[in-house]
């Protein structure tokens, strides 16, 4: 894993020319793939895990690519929901760091390859040899220059779009819309989940171009029902009532782009059960996603990072409180430097104190404790910051209800500390 850690996370040279020139170092193993192409701003992990969970219970061996990971960098490759062991993620880096270090020595004008274009390569070996009949292959970032985006898929989707990684994939959501829409292929069908109307717009006109057939959770006619801390539900045509495992109104809307996703795989070929559809909604786990560590104390995970992801977890805690019969969270919080504070602005009036500390990625720079403090403090409310996770943790320990997010990095950091202090 060391071989991964010593590169870049982003590219000087943008572009698809190095991953692709790696991908035929190894003998092009994503051309044997069957994939599915997510892309999003929020939800591409959960519509991802869906469909891997529902075409896992129909029978099939399906490979799951998703980042960053929480705990383990293992996380990131599973096959039927089983992480890839240690011995065959070293085989596959070390064989996809080969081909890297060929396409740096033979291209030197493309700069070196990215921490995330290794890691595209190896999962691709991984499935190949493992033979899957599908691979949920979720984007990095962006899509159009995503490593990702080398695939000729089945089936592409794209959850959401909203504000989110401007300094990279633009300032406006028509910009980053086209970025998004950039895993669109020739006549290949598309799924969007998308609700936004100027992001639609662009979507919509990318799929014209490309002659794909165009499918939208906002053209038919399903309808979201009460959910609660033990999930939710909704009616959807062609399927009925799917009761839905993850917690958060949000993830009706995630559910209902993945089974447009599942009616179109069945249309194509795929022969996916009933009794699988409801098995895999209500069984699906996302870690990290509005995850109830301890029900008393209520302790809530949540890797919101987005403007999009705030709205909807603010959405959900306000729920959340009135089911539990409380008024305010004390929130545990971290967020890389390059956020924006008014990420803060949806949970302040739910807030009866925020603790703030480091996110650490390991690789990004996390926001100073005290820069978040001040905003707080400006905006009438209580916050205390520490600049390591133990004593923030320590500050926190015993209180009811506490929702600990502002970066999947630091969703990722809490774990491993309450797996060690068990």
């Amino acid at each position: 894993m060391k071989m991964i850690g010593q590169r870049e996370r982003f590219a000087s040279h943008l572009g698809l020319e190095r991953i692709r020139h790696v991908c035929a170092a190894l003998d092009n193993p994503e051309r044997d793939l069957q994939c599915i192409h997510i892309a999003g701003t929020s939800g591409k992990g959960s519509v991802s895990v869906f469909l891997a969970e529902v075409l896992k219970r129909s029978g099939l061996k399906v490979g799951l690519f998703t980042s960053p990971h929480l705990e383990h960098y293992s996380e990131r490759f599973r096959i039927n929901g089983i992480p890839i062991d240690a011995r065959t993620l070293e085989d596959v880096v070390s064989r996809a760091e080969q081909a890297c270090k060929q396409v740096e020595d033979a291209y030197p004008h493309l700069g070196p390859v990215t921490e995330f274009e290794l890691a595209t390569a190896a999962g691709f070996l991984f499935f190949q040899q493992s033979e899957v009949d599908l691979v949920a292959l979720e984007t990095g970032l962006g899509g159009r220059l995503d490593s990702t985006n080398v695939v000729n898929p089945i089936l592409t989707v794209i959850t959401t779009i909203g504000l989110d990684h401007q300094d990279r994939l633009g300032s406006t959501i028509q910009e980053i819309a086209a970025e998004k829409g950039g895993i669109v292929k020739p006549g290949v069908p598309l799924i969007s989940g998308v609700q936004l109307p100027l992001a639609e717009e662009v979507l919509k006109r990318i799929a014209r171009q490309n002659s794909a057939p165009w499918r939208s959770t906002k053209d038919i006619h399903w309808e979201g029902h009460d959910w609660s801390l033990s999930g939710g539900s909704l009616t959807f045509p062609g399927i009925g009532l799917v009761q839905v495992g993850l917690l958060g109104h949000h993830q009706l809307q995630n559910a209902a782009t993945a089974l447009l996703a599942l009616l179109e795989l069945n249309g194509i070929g795929y022969d996916i059960p009933h009794q699988a559809i409801l098995d895999g909604f209500h069984q699906a786990v996302w870690p990290g996603r509005l995850e109830v560590v301890s029900p008393s104390p209520f302790v809530l995970l949540d890797g919101a990072h987005n403007e999009e992801g705030m709205d909807a977890l603010a959405q959900s805690l306000h729920h959340f409180l009135q089911e539990l019969g409380e008024s305010k969270f004390t929130f545990l919080f971290g967020m890389m430097h390059n956020k924006s504070l008014g990420l803060l602005d949806p949970l302040l009036p739910l807030a009866k104190r925020f603790v703030f500390t480091t996110a650490d990625s390991g690789r990004l720079a996390p926001m100073e404790p005290g820069i978040m403090v001040d905003y707080v403090r400006s905006h009438g409310g209580v916050a205390v910051g520490y600049p390591r996770l133990p004593e923030a943790m320590a500050d926190v320990r015993g209180e009811h209800p506490v929702c600990i997010c502002g970066s999947l990095y630091l969703v990722g950091s809490v774990k491993r500390f309450l797996h060690m202090n068990a």
